[in-house]
């Protein structure tokens, strides 16, 4: 057993508590402020528990769809054109989405550092500093998948995301919704490994004024790197800004969707390739997909006092 008097023992609480107040403090720039509540989504979009697909199983029939304000584009991004290079044990997703739409008349694009680059100085200028600042490649990409979707509207799917049915992608395009984004924790959060939206979509554009917000000095505080990249482009800044934009524009909420957890899969794959992520992503990836975000809280709080005993312990005896 170990004891630790004293100033070691005042060090250790001191440790804990600093630990324990950080991360609810992160937790709480999201989900304690006016424009937004920790409960479900439902209330302020249209949650897709299923579609049906009788209109895309009989494309010759005279009772044709008509065209979906979502184009039929799928979009993919990389470093470069060289997919060979994805880091990932799994092999990149773009030549299935390409086996699965090509035939219905869909464009696989997969868009360079480069092409993103251009797009930006073309028509996002204001977003160039932003993006050009960010200390790791995943925020760029982040924010990429956003620009491209709102350039050109269409699909957004990450190089793990596999299609599993052509068909539940066509009826979620024929909803003539906005945008549809996957889920986080249940109907808690957007996640952005696959998303559709119309050409210029309002709330997209919205989520790129919030990305550029949260791009300055502010996520700097954060220490651990992959709580940084969900708070300043990730899933946790979709969805923070997602609730501002519904507290702001309620009578627009349904014009946006989420995909039932249960649902997802009979759209798409993830395969959570998570090549970015160091071990303290690995870990709190796992609880952000098995555990409700009001739980994750107290997960992370009961981590961070256990690295601060380990911190001590470390001190003290090695």
């Amino acid at each position: 057993m170990i004891i630790i008097w004293g100033k070691r023992r005042t060090r250790f609480i001191a440790v804990g508590i600093l630990s324990l107040v950080l991360i609810v403090g992160i937790h709480l720039l999201d989900f304690a402020n006016p424009f937004s509540n920790p409960d479900d989504l439902s209330a302020s979009m249209d949650v897709i528990s299923a579609c049906a697909t009788s209109d895309f199983e009989h494309p010759n029939d005279s009772n044709s769809v008509a065209v979906p304000q979502i184009p039929n584009v799928v979009h993919q991004i990389w470093k470069t054109n060289d997919l060979r290079t994805y880091s990932t044990q799994m092999t990149a997703s773009h030549d299935q989405w390409k086996q699965a739409l090509d035939p219905l008349n869909y464009t696989i694009k997969l868009w360079t550092d480069d092409d993103i680059l251009q797009l930006i100085n073309g028509s996002y200028p204001w977003l160039s500093s932003t993006y050009e600042g960010y200390p790791q490649n995943i925020q760029r990409a982040d924010i990429a998948r956003l620009l491209v979707v709102h350039a050109e509207g269409g699909i957004y799917a990450d190089l793990d995301v596999y299609p599993t049915s052509a068909t539940q992608i066509q009826c979620l395009q024929s909803l003539n919704l906005e945008a549809i984004f996957a889920p986080v924790s249940g109907t808690l959060g957007l996640s952005n490994h696959f998303f559709m939206a119309e050409r210029g979509s309002p709330f997209l554009q919205w989520a790129l004024y919030e990305g550029k917000r949260r791009g300055g000095a502010t996520s700097r505080f954060i220490p651990l790197p992959y709580l940084r990249v969900f708070w300043s482009t990730g899933p946790t800044m979709v969805t923070a800004a997602f609730r501002k934009y519904a507290w702001l524009y309620g009578t627009l909420q349904h014009n946006l969707g989420l995909l039932d957890d249960g649902y997802s899969t009979a759209v798409i794959q993830h395969k959570a390739g998570r090549s970015w992520h160091g071990s303290d992503g690995q870990a709190f990836n796992y609880i952000a997909d098995h555990v409700r975000m009001d739980s994750v809280v107290v997960i992370v709080a009961f981590f961070s006092i256990i690295l601060g005993v380990a911190y001590v312990v470390r001190r003290r005896y090695f």
